[in-house]
């Protein structure tokens, strides 16, 4: 990797970071480019070379997060033995630190809307990217005889949009991250047990 790209990389994971933490004490309508500049240490000039405005960096925040939760999902489903295991996991893993700091924010409602502050787009293909990591977790276990999905129905990627839509569901009852990483468990527990061979 050259200088360059990873210099630019470099800002733009400062700029990032400087806009979560911004967005997560202050709230998306509230916070500036400036705000955001300041804390990622350049100036306002220098931001407006990596992103366009502030929604621009908060799509790519969001893009950044389900990239992420996507590789440790995956890698969660693989290693573990059980499918109960698998799915808390991966469960966890997609509401992994900083996500708590979200929920807990007193602008995490504002904040966990992405769909009022990203194009559908972002949040579309970030959805899919988790469906897709479902779905090859389904046709393995099917394959290999450790997952058997026949009371739910023979298409992969319909089980793990079901799964997926399940964690979003308790995501959004959750009133605390403590009691969301249990109601996420229970959810496995039930779901493991309805998978397994």
């Amino acid at each position: 990797m050259n200088e360059i790209t990873k210099d630019t990389q470099d800002k733009s994971a400062r700029i990032i970071g400087s806009a979560f933490e911004a967005f997560r004490l202050y709230g998306v309508k509230r916070v500036s480019m400036a705000d955001i500049a300041q804390g990622a240490g350049m100036s306002r000039a220098a931001l407006y070379l990596h992103f366009r405005n502030k929604e621009d960096i908060f799509a790519s925040l969001v893009a950044n997060y389900f990239a992420q939760a996507a590789e440790v999902m995956e890698a969660e489903l693989a290693a573990a033995s059980t499918p109960t295991e698998a799915l808390r996991a991966a469960f966890r893993a997609k509401v992994a630190p900083p996500y708590d700091q979200l929920l807990e924010s007193p602008h995490g409602p504002e904040l966990l809307d992405a769909k009022a502050n990203v194009n559908a787009e972002t949040i579309a293909a970030g959805n899919a990217r988790l469906v897709s990591v479902f779905a090859r977790w389904v046709a393995t276990g099917r394959a290999d005889g450790t997952l058997s999905v026949s009371t739910i129905g023979d298409g992969d990627e319909e089980t793990a949009r079901v799964i997926l839509a399940a964690v979003h569901g308790v995501i959004e009852g959750a009133r605390s991250y403590a009691g969301l990483l249990d109601d996420l468990d229970r959810l496995a527990l039930l779901m493991g047990r309805a998978l397994a061979a």
